[in-house]
């Protein structure tokens, strides 16, 4: 997945990180007092020896635009915190530092707030100043993309193959995972079969166009790490990232240009 710009539903299949003390603390104030009131409307939460109905507050690895959290709370009909699906369990999102550099906000929790209100994904639970608290669901990832060729959001999703986000290293990108040149044509294949039978012109004329769209992800996520670098406190080495994407984008841009004007 990539660090997209809008995280979805990646944030909530992943395994939580450790944290030495998870508590509300780790939040915001403002979403501490809206998670207690959430727990407080909840009948079947359990009340903790101090009368409150305090969450296990843990942090999701992965995030690089926001910071998430999942919050969970033991429940008096036996879902420990531990327990997962049997535990209440919302998720926090604390907007990241400066990112309505790359998009409006404010269209961002709209759209949200919309596909909440039609039962198009998470329900939202509630907002704060600098964010949200929205249903965790169980449920497979969206694959990052928007109105673009579709060989550019194919390329992209390539890309993506050479990094694994939940690492001890997030920003390093092993490009060895790249998909070889049998996957690519599957790839392809299955896209087009969707709509009919493809031709092995088109298959071709497809992965020749993915092939030059990843010099345009690599531009584009390139900038994106540069300009995070100084607007986002997340423990993530944006400028590394950086450096390694624009390194992909000079390395490749030869032959793939190359290639293509020849033929």
């Amino acid at each position: 997945m990539a660090p997209t710009l809008n995280q979805s539903q990646q944030q909530q299949q992943q395994s939580p990180a450790e944290a030495a003390a998870p508590t509300a603390r780790s939040i915001p104030d403002e979403a501490r007092r809206l998670l207690h009131e959430l727990a407080a409307a909840w009948d079947d939460v359990a009340v903790a020896g101090c009368g409150r109905r305090e969450p296990e507050v843990v942090p999701l690895k992965g995030a690089m635009t926001n910071e998430v959290y999942q919050a969970r709370w033991a429940t008096t009909t036996g879902g420990g915190a531990e327990a997962g699906r049997d535990a209440r369990t919302v998720l926090v999102w604390v907007y990241g530092e400066g990112v309505d550099l790359f998009f409006d906000r404010e269209d961002e929790v709209r759209t949200f707030e919309f596909m909440s209100r039609h039962g198009l994904g998470p329900r939202l639970l509630g907002r704060f100043p600098n964010g949200r608290v929205e249903e965790f669901i169980h449920a497979r990832d969206y694959e990052y993309a928007s109105f673009n060729p579709v060989a550019y959001d194919m390329a992209n999703h390539f890309c993506e193959m050479a990094a694994d986000y939940h690492s001890e290293k997030p920003h390093v990108l092993d490009y060895n995972k790249y998909p070889d040149t049998d996957e690519r044509k599957q790839f392809a294949q299955t896209y087009l079969s969707s709509s009919g039978e493809e031709s092995e012109v088109e298959v071709e004329n497809l992965i020749k166009s993915i092939e030059k769209y990843t010099l345009a992800s690599h531009l584009v996520w390139g900038l994106w790490g540069i300009i995070s670098d100084h607007v986002n406190d997340i423990d993530f080495d944006y400028k590394e990232y950086a450096r390694q994407r624009f390194e992909q984008y000079w390395l490749k841009k030869p032959t793939i240009l190359t290639s293509q004007t020849a033929e």
